[in-house]
């Protein structure tokens, strides 16, 4: 035991209270509360192959009504063995969350741990994984307890929130692979305990022990020409956890090869509890935004994300392309207006939030956006809500067909990610491909990125998996392409889709197929990854052709769906 002045008893009770209700074994809702001190770890974190670290954030909040130190951070292995030390000497002033339990702290800011179901099944998953050689099986084992262990949100009043996101301090271990004292293989899981040594300004040493899971998952599923990325994310230039190095690194570690950071823009009066990004920095943010660029080789966009107020209630539009600011704080059609003006586009928001609604999109009443975020923050849009996009699709196809450009609404998705502690981590789940035409990734060159996005040639999904349809009669049409038919008949519509989790033999795949008349569900296609199905369709008039795939893992289901292809009939351009 750590010697301390006068601090002796006050770390036994700290260690008996971890004793009392931790058991290492890799899973556990820790459930020990040091007096004084609110500190929070996600229950799992994740790389992806080939990347050779991976990070653990960590939120402490001083709960007391005096100075305290971050002292050190230990991370050890299940057998005891010390893995990394760190001392990060972070002092935390008190904060005015005294008497809040760590559970009505979690729920003031959304945090939602798995349940006690989920706990158990995963942590029988990991101690099977540990007894298994390398297999498919394994890595499906592997797959599901990640699943099981991710985090939800629910939602919160975001005063309340902010209140208290604003008197935490947010830390990020990152635990080099080769430190482990192991070979690490994809489809791996390695349970780690960080013991965080604090100390008050009495003197006394308070130890914190809690307990996460590192998984180490397969690359994410490929296709030539397209590439993985995300184009909603937020930094530490608005209220996001973490600067925009630090997004880019977690981003490149997760296999995605492009970035759009979208802080919230000012620009007008704003709470002090809001952090924005405004006029005056946009300079400042773009060389941010190069310099991570130029460090991790992967495309690192400058966007912004408009509002028209702040807090709940408010509409929110994703800003992509500018060459200048644009200002929030106008109504919807003043947010498209505003990023046009300045040189970009807008990709309208999560449209479905309860908190951030902008479910009229598609009612005509709004003019000059080019594209809808369909999967935000794991929300997934439903049946109904796909049928809204249809509508409206079906509704301008006439005006597609005749605009020299053909555009279109765009469906995309992203992860609308603020740093895996407060709000769920879906960066690197829920993401865009994209198809380039190149053998590899844009890189340094961002027109690739934003040609794609705002011509649709991309496909979206809730976890990574990848779907792309291409029509094959006449030419190769992918999504966001245009064809012209002289006369009506069948048209061959190729489909590969590839999970980005394993699909056991009970598993499935539903392949959906949507035009302009319609939509037709194909059979169930039982115990594959990776599906290559032909179909044929006949075509009478202008349409379209967009797919999307559903795979269901025996746990968790997911969706990815793909950008329509137009098919104009002949006389074309009508």
């Amino acid at each position: 035991m750590r010697n301390a002045k006068g601090g002796n008893i006050k770390r036994l009770v700290a260690v008996l209270l971890v004793l009392m209700f931790v058991t290492f074994s890799g899973v556990g809702r820790v459930r020990s509360e040091v007096r004084g001190v609110f500190c929070h770890v996600p229950l799992s974190v994740f790389s992806r192959y080939p990347a050779d670290k991976i990070s653990v954030p960590i939120m402490v909040i001083n709960k007391g009504t005096s100075d305290m130190c971050i002292q050190k951070i230990e991370v050890v292995l299940r057998d005891g063995t010390p893995v990394l030390e760190e001392t990060p000497g972070e002092t935390l002033a008190p904060s005015s969350l005294q008497g809040l339990t760590d559970e009505e702290i979690r729920s003031s800011i959304g945090i939602v741990q798995p349940d006690e179901k989920s706990l158990a099944t995963a942590q029988a998953l990991i101690a099977k994984a540990a007894t298994m050689g390398p297999s498919e099986e394994r890595t499906r084992t592997v797959e599901t307890a990640w699943l099981l262990l991710r985090t939800t949100t629910a939602n919160v009043e975001a005063a309340a929130a902010e209140k208290v996101l604003s008197q935490a301090r947010l830390l990020s271990l990152t635990i080099p692979l080769d430190k482990l004292n192991t070979k690490i293989e994809p489809s791996d899981v390695i349970p780690v305990r960080l013991d965080i040594t604090i100390q008050s300004s009495d003197g006394s040493i308070s130890t914190i022990s809690q307990t996460t899971n590192l998984f180490y998952l397969t690359s994410l599923p490929s296709q030539w020409g397209w590439y993985p990325g995300d184009g909603h994310i937020h930094s530490t230039w608005s209220d996001g956890g973490w600067p925009i190095g630090r997004n880019v690194s977690t981003a490149n570690d997760r296999g995605l090869k492009w970035t759009i950071s979208t802080d919230h823009a000012g620009d007008f009066a704003h709470s002090a509890l809001q952090p924005r990004l405004e006029a005056s920095e946009w300079t400042s943010y773009g060389v941010d935004c190069t310099s991570a660029q130029t460090t991790y080789g992967i495309t690192v966009c400058p966007g912004e994300e408009l509002a028209t107020q702040e807090g709940s209630g408010g509409s929110h539009l994703l800003s992509y392309k500018n060459s200048t600011y644009a200002a929030s704080y106008v109504s919807k059609q003043g947010l498209i207006n505003n990023s046009n003006s300045a040189g970009g586009f807008g990709i309208i928001a999560h449209p479905y939030n309860s908190s951030f609604n902008w479910s009229d999109w598609s009612n005509g009443s709004y003019t000059g956006f080019r594209g809808i975020e369909l999967i935000s923050c794991g929300s997934i849009v439903n049946a109904a809500q796909l049928g809204d996009w249809d509508t409206y699709l079906r509704g301008h196809l006439s005006a597609t067909m005749q605009d020299p450009n053909h555009r279109f609404c765009v469906g995309l998705a992203g992860s609308d990610y603020h740093g895996q502690i407060y709000l769920p981590d879906y960066l690197g789940t829920n993401m865009t491909y994209i198809y380039t035409g190149s053998s590899s990734p844009p890189g340094s060159y961002r027109p690739s990125v934003y040609s794609a996005l705002e011509n649709g040639r991309a496909s979206a999904s809730s976890d990574g998996s990848l779907l792309v349809h291409k029509i094959t009669t006449g030419g190769v049409y992918l999504p966001g392409y245009y064809m012209q038919k002289s006369a009506a008949g069948y048209v061959n519509v190729n489909v590969y889709a590839s999970s980005a989790v394993s699909i056991p033999p009970s598993g499935y795949a539903v392949v959906t197929i949507t035009t302009a008349t319609g939509t037709t569900s194909q059979p169930f296609i039982y115990g594959q990854t990776t599906i290559n199905m032909d179909y044929s369709m006949y075509v009478a008039a202008d349409t379209y052709v967009r797919v999307k795939v559903t795979f269901y893992n025996g746990s968790v289901s997911s969706w990815a769906f793909t950008n329509p292809t137009f098919i104009d009939f002949a006389p074309h351009n009508q």
